[in-house]
């Protein structure tokens, strides 16, 4: 099983400009989760599309495992978080968005790893969201520690426009 993050496009009802979500899912390849995103769609299914996904599988020196939920120790310092971060550039009419995963012990710690992370100059920068990715379905997320400390980053496996059946 595989760790997918990935970017959805589409309409809700009475919206004037697509809106867009962020989900991640579990399958073997990003095919098989597309039942999956289409379910967790909260606006119109006509239209629905992958604007991009990138499999996460090293995340700031950890090796992502996805184990039984059943096998994994709750009691872990570290977790696997994701982050929205916000901000605002001068002569841009929309608000600025940069998604990162980072592994730390707390929301507050990730914030700041998240935050160093995003080089572009903004200004208002600014938590949107955040969430511990821990549970999918009857999996968890395992923390590995990598011996060569490895981290994909956060450019995508593929970005274009892939509508969902």
């Amino acid at each position: 099983m595989n760790l997918y993050l990935v970017v959805l496009g589409g309409r809700m009802p009475g919206g004037h400009v697509e809106m867009h979500d962020v989900r991640w899912v579990i399958g073997d390849t990003i095919e098989s989760t597309l039942p999956q995103l289409k379910k967790e769609w909260i606006g119109c299914t006509l239209g629905l599309h992958i604007d991009s996904y990138k499999l996460i599988r090293f995340v700031d020196g950890y090796r992502i495992k996805l184990v039984h939920a059943k096998e994994i120790d709750k009691n872990e310092v570290n977790k696997l978080w994701f982050i929205n971060l916000g901000g605002y550039k001068t002569g841009e009419m929309l608000e600025q968005h940069h998604l990162e995963l980072v592994v730390a012990p707390s929301a507050q710690k990730a914030k700041w790893i998240a935050r160093k992370k995003w080089s572009e100059p903004i200004s208002q920068l600014h938590k949107d969201d955040h969430a511990e990715i821990i549970n999918l379905q009857e999996y968890s997320v395992f923390l590995e520690p990598d011996s060569q400390g490895r981290d994909d980053g956060i450019i995508p496996d593929w970005s274009g426009y892939w509508v969902i059946p």
